[in-house]
């Protein structure tokens, strides 16, 4: 017993003093690459051959031992070796150099103290290898692959490199068109989850990258997004399986986010949808598009079933659609009721406030007891584009649009006098509207 104990005793003191001899082996090489690393400027012409030498020997030797080490070696890989090189060949034998050394570290430092880093490491990767067309599919599938693992964390420039390399594989013939749209709403989803989290938490700079990769997401895919070419693309998929539930789902998401609900495609695959998966959401995409056929009953039968939507979004946007459709109809108090029920699920969008105002100012004739109270409506009207404005920043500028264009229906002080009504008083609007606001008089 005492002599196995003894044994392996002598084995863990051979073991650590073999690592102590290696690890002081590279920690002199180390201090060789890494004095000549400070000093370089990263051209591939003043790169130093002691460096170069003197790194290899540490990533082949000790890879695990130091991070940095592989971080360093990505940039001496990319800038001396495979751009020092005219030889085609032996540049394709760098590359691969590259892709060990961004293996190594994802296999040797998958952690940080922040978390998991592995989702970035393959997105510098991807990145990286973007530069380089022989290897395409390998950015592809390294970006693919990082967006996968961090989703609503994926670094911004990843966002950018992961849809130019979907593009460009689509243009190389290795993936359908349709992935461009499918990817699209996918990226974009994270992108608007990364302003929304960023405009709360203030991070001007954050908020700013990925505002401007949510631009340039909607500039890459507008040759692919006109609704002929997404008609094109999806016919072909629905044509080869005109059965598959969740197809239909894309494909109905899709041509309604575009706007491309007037196509035949559109009311075949909703209606299909709906006689196979019943649903809010199925009934949504055909009340949709009865609304753009202007065949107001049908829709609004779909349009109601559809407020029933777990997805507070669809909801909201359906109770809006009728609004609209009461708004055709001249029936202001639904209208008004449908509007409010769009505000109580998101407090935030304007829309419901304009359609609103739209409504006031429309029912003039039907609240024309006298004079001043058939005009009274611009005023709460007005307000109500005032408010949507207030709620919602974005519709600012249809907003005043509106303001400026129903002020000029305001009444004179002229009309006024004779009711006893003064400038800044307030004044009850009686009729449908039965709301208060404030006596302001047209210039003209």
């Amino acid at each position: 017993m005492k002599l196995r104990n003894f044994l392996i005793l002598g084995a863990v003191i051979c073991m650590s003093t073999l690592a102590f001899a290696q690890n002081s082996e590279c920690d002199a090489d180390i201090s060789v690459y890494r004095e000549a690393f400070k000093q370089w400027d990263g051209k591939a012409s003043t790169a130093n051959p002691t460096m170069i030498s003197s790194w290899r020997k540490v990533f082949l030797t000790c890879p695990s031992y130091k991070e940095r080490t592989l971080t360093d070696g990505v940039k001496i890989v990319n800038n001396a070796l495979v751009r020092g090189t005219k030889d085609e060949a032996l540049k394709e034998k760098y590359i691969d150099t590259l892709v060990m050394v961004y293996e190594a570290r994802i296999q040797y430092f998958p952690k940080t103290k922040a978390g998991n880093q592995v989702g970035n490491i393959k997105g510098r990767m991807g990145v990286d290898l973007m530069a380089y067309p022989s290897r395409l599919e390998q950015a592809y599938n390294a970006l693919k692959e990082a967006i996968e693992i961090d989703e609503n964390n994926t670094n911004y420039a990843f966002i950018d490199a992961y849809f130019t390399t979907i593009i460009n594989m689509v243009k190389a013939g290795k993936l359908d068109e349709s992935v461009i749209l499918d990817e699209y709403s996918h990226l974009m989803d994270i992108a608007e989850f990364n302003i929304n989290r960023y405009t709360e938490e203030n991070n001007e700079k954050l908020l700013e990258n990925f505002t401007q990769t949510k631009a340039n997401l909607e500039g890459m895919v507008q040759p692919y997004a006109n609704c002929e070419d997404l008609v094109r693309i999806y016919q072909k998929k629905y044509d080869a399986d005109p059965e598959n539930v969740e197809l239909l789902n894309k494909i109905a998401t899709v041509l309604s986010a575009r706007n491309c609900d007037k196509s035949d495609l559109y009311l075949s695959v909703a209606i299909k949808l709906h006689r196979l998966n019943p649903s809010p959401e199925s009934a949504y995409f055909i009340g949709k598009r009865y609304l753009s056929d202007q065949e107001y009953a049908k829709a609004t039968s779909y349009l109601l079933e559809a407020t029933k939507s777990q997805d507070v979004k669809s909801a909201a946007q359906a109770y809006k659609y009728l609004a609209q459709i009461m708004l055709k109809e001249s029936k202001w108090e639904q209208g008004r009721a449908y509007a409010r029920k769009a505000i109580e699920l998101d407090k935030t969008d304007g829309e419901p406030y304009m359609i609103i105002g739209y409504l006031y100012a429309s029912s003039g004739k039907d609240c024309s007891a006298n004079p001043l109270q058939a005009k009274s409506v611009f005023w709460a009207a007005v307000d109500k584009f005032e408010q949507a404005k207030r709620v919602d920043p974005s519709l600012a500028s249809k907003a005043n649009e509106m303001i400026r264009d129903y002020s000029k229906m305001f009444p004179t002080s002229e009309d006024a006098f004779f009711y006893n009504v003064f400038e800044g008083d307030e004044y009850q609007i009686d009729c449908w509207i039965n709301e208060t606001t404030k006596a302001r008089f047209s210039n003209n």
